[in-house]
Parts: structure tokens; sequence; C-alpha cells
């Protein structure tokens, strides 16, 4: 009886996982050495970037600006966010956030909604996949809500424009607001593109791969990217049309400046005749 009791294998503690979305991007390479540094952690993947400091702490960075944590406390969150800050590029002026909890079971259990999962072990691997899931969801929720709120920008003159027939006469705010969608649209094109099924997948085996694609469904990763990709195109095709239309009207204005002058320069010379 003793020797069974020595050979059980102890199931892992409930294990917190959190999520944010913090900048544009993380300087990996940056981050690794001050994680290495300050916090003395052990590089367990270089990208994305996961590093263990001990008790089942671990922490991934992600190039594309987002951060996962399993078992931190928030204090300890709050100083590795603001240690990372000299890496991170653009940072967010609101940060998304998301919960997870990994749960100790005798078996593999697939998620019940977003918010946990079943585990027999805690592993490498493990925090690879739930991280790449995770992190992916915030900087989705992120592109979210920046598509809607360019949407939202460019709806009133859109609306306007259905109405009237016209265009607001202040160009600037105009032109930069057409511009922030522009800008919006490149950022998603070359971030979503990363998007792509992650190398420890070929690695993991059939158990990580499965639990891949059940997290990725449980999360409606695929379905909201292809949202937010039906929300650009309808940004992109408003921005050009606007555009179109502002040199159309600038156009315009030159042709009756240029009028006005030959008009006036023909009034000048027959005054002279005259």
């Amino acid at each position: 009886m003793k020797q069974n009791i020595k050979q059980k294998k102890e199931l892992p503690k409930q294990i917190f996982v959190k999520a944010y979305d913090v900048a544009a991007s993380y300087d990996l390479k940056s981050a690794r050495e001050i994680l290495q540094k300050e916090f003395s952690g052990k590089i367990l993947h270089q990208n994305p970037l996961l590093v263990s400091t001990g008790s089942n702490k671990m922490a991934t960075v992600f190039d594309y600006g987002s951060i996962v944590f399993f078992n931190f406390s928030q204090p300890e969150i709050t100083e590795i966010l603001d240690t990372l800050r000299s890496s991170a590029y653009r940072p967010n002026k609101r940060i998304n956030e998301d919960d997870f909890i990994l749960n100790p079971a005798p078996q593999y259990r697939s998620p019940e909604g977003t918010e946990e999962w079943f585990i027999k072990e805690f592993n490498r691997d493990i925090a690879l996949v739930v991280s790449i899931v995770l992190s992916r969801s915030v900087s989705l929720e992120y592109y979210e809500r920046i598509v809607s709120d360019t949407l939202a920008g460019l709806e009133k003159t859109v609306t306007n424009l259905a109405a009237t027939g016209k265009i607001q006469r202040d160009d600037v705010p105009l032109t930069k607001q057409v511009g922030l969608a522009i800008s919006v649209e490149q950022e998603l094109a070359y971030n979503i593109s990363i998007f792509d099924d992650p190398d420890v997948l070929w690695l993991g085996g059939k158990r990580i791969d499965a639990l891949y694609k059940s997290l990725k469904r449980e999360f409606d990763l695929e379905d909201r990217t292809k949202i937010i990709q039906q929300k650009i195109s309808i940004i992109s095709r408003t921005s050009t049309f606007i555009l179109s239309r502002l040199e159309a009207r600038r156009s315009q204005i030159l042709e009756w400046i240029i009028i006005i002058l030959i008009f006036t320069e023909i009034v000048l010379a027959l005054l002279k005749i005259v």
C-alpha cells in the first residue's frame, strides 16, 4: 500500500492565468535580457519568449505586444509590466486583459467555455499553447475595439454624404480620420497574418494539437478574425472613396481659382486698353 502511494502522481495545483495586450509590439531580445537580469528568469522558449521563475510561475511575451502570466500575483504582474515598458513599442492607451484557469484533474478534459481547462500536468508545451490562444484573444479584443471606433468615426461622414451628397468642409480632421483608418488597416493586415498555427504543434504531438484546436474553437479566434477582416475591407473602401471625393473637391477648387485668375487678367487687360 505504501509503495502504491509513493508511485501515485500528484496532481498540479490550480494555475491562474492572466493575459494582457499591452502594446503594438515587444522587443523580445530586450525583454529576454530584462527578465533574466531582473527576475532571474529561465528561458524555455525563444519566440514566443517563455520564461520560468520557478514554482510553476511562467510568463510568455509575444512580439505582437501581448504577454501571458501563469501563477503570478497582481503586484508581481504590475512590476513585470512596468519593468518591460522599455521593451514595448507604442503602448496601448487601454490595456485589454483576460483570465483563465488550469484545473487539476485525473484526465484531460476539453474547455467548458473560455474560463478554464482541466489538466493532469503543467509543462512547457501546455503553457505555450494556452499562452498563444489567450494572447491572440486579447489582441483581437484590442483590434475589435479599434476597428469599431474607426468605423464609428467614418460613419458620421458617410451618413452626411448620403443625406446631402457633400463631405464636411473641414478637410484636416477628416484627412486625419482617414489616415487613422488606413494605419489601422495596415497594422491589422500585418498582425493578423502572423496568427498561423504555432511551431509547438509540430513537436507536441496529438494531445497538444487537440488542445490548441479546442481552445482556438472555444475562443472563436477564426470567426473573430474573419469579422475583423470584413470590417477592415469596409474601412478600406470607405477611406478610398472619401479620399477620392476630397481630391475631386480640391481639384474643383483649383479649377475655380484658375478661372478667377484668368478672368482677373482679362479684366485688367481691358482696363489698360480703355
